[in-house]
């Protein structure tokens, strides 16, 4: 009879064991199914799909608080500040694209290393980089928070790589020019266009394109040179490392490379100075120069001025002038009377 008990209780342990592993097995895939449902919660009922389709197509719309920050929201309509791409000069939206995001047209929205980076500190207690794309900055700036967490990281990615999907490179692009911040209360590159260099964003050069890019980082600081109307050191430098990099992505010609770095806005002052010498120039012109163009001005008779000037020996008047009375009709008796105090 022990014997028998003794046969019986390693298939027992076995039976046992089975039944604790189908139980495990039972708890993952319940486990796995509720996750399942809250991804599928989230990706139809909270996820903007809908939103992030309709930037293809659509606007965004900017209104700026009283602190001089940003609000967005998504408009069918296009807004009097926005600009299309097509109406953007290539070489400054190429300079911004280099200096924000070099493989921008080459990535599917997520920079992968820079993303790792950024968990990693996360992880370990540490600030969390931006290590941002120009998508992700789009997908930050319209659908999320400023706030520097994990988890708002985690969905900037998923928010950015749905849109990768669904929303063109050149659509996503027009949306950051429209949006960015290029200096203090000035978004978008239609305002900064004009508010550094007085032009339409279709005018700007590679050089200005350049300028506005190594803004970008932080608009109210590196606006300094703008503010002193000469470039700093640094805002320099990098101007023309970005003219560089424009030269290796092919999106300036290298014989225009110089030419590029030379070309002064028009606030700095070696532009200034060479507009001062064409005031002059114009103003201040030699007597011959004067005295030739005097001569080509003419009177009402068709006359020169000088001609019109000139004594005619012939005129003169008489000891006693009399009135001409067909030029003079009125009734002068009562002047006297008009213009007495009583």
């Amino acid at each position: 009879m022990d014997q028998s008990l003794g046969s019986e209780s390693p298939n027992k342990t076995n039976n046992e064991g089975k039944n604790l592993l189908k139980k495990k097995w039972f708890q993952i895939m319940i486990a796995l199914d509720f996750v399942v449902v809250i991804l599928l919660i989230y990706f139809f009922a909270i996820f903007p799909r809908q939103e992030i389709q309709n930037l293809e197509k659509g606007y965004v719309l900017t209104r700026i608080n009283q602190e001089g920050q940003a609000n967005y929201s998504l408009s069918g309509k296009k807004p009097n500040s926005w600009v299309s791409l097509n109406q953007i000069s290539k070489v400054a939206a190429h300079a911004i694209v280099v200096s924000e995001d070099w493989a921008f047209f080459q990535h599917s929205g997520v920079d992968v290393g820079q993303v790792k980076e950024a968990v990693t500190e996360a992880l370990e207690g540490e600030r969390t980089r931006g290590a941002s794309t120009i998508s992700q900055q789009v997908i930050k700036n319209i659908f999320l928070t400023k706030e520097k967490t994990l988890s708002r990281k985690v969905t900037e990615v998923l928010y950015t790589t749905y849109m990768e999907k669904h929303v063109s490179k050149d659509k996503i692009l027009e949306v950051y020019l429209n949006i960015a911040e290029f200096a203090p209360g000035v978004y978008g590159i239609k305002a900064a266009s004009e508010h550094y260099f007085k032009k339409k964003p279709s005018q700007l050069s590679a050089r200005e394109g350049a300028f506005l890019a190594m803004l970008l980082p932080s608009p109210k600081r590196y606006s300094q040179s703008f503010r002193e109307k000469k470039l700093t050191d640094y805002a320099d430098q990098t101007v023309n490392q970005i003219l560089d990099k424009m030269v290796v992505a092919n999106y300036l010609p290298k014989e225009k490379l110089e030419h590029a770095k030379k070309d002064a806005f028009h606030w700095e002052a070696p532009a200034l100075e060479k507009a001062k010498e064409e005031i002059k120039k114009t103003t201040f012109k030699s007597p011959s120069k004067r005295k030739a163009r005097a001569k080509k001005k003419r009177d009402l008779t068709g006359k020169s001025l000088e001609a019109s000037y000139k004594v005619d020996d012939s005129l003169h008047l008489d000891e006693n002038p009399e009135f001409d009375e067909d030029a003079i009709g009125e009734d002068l008796s009562t002047i006297d009377n008009e213009f007495s105090v009583q």
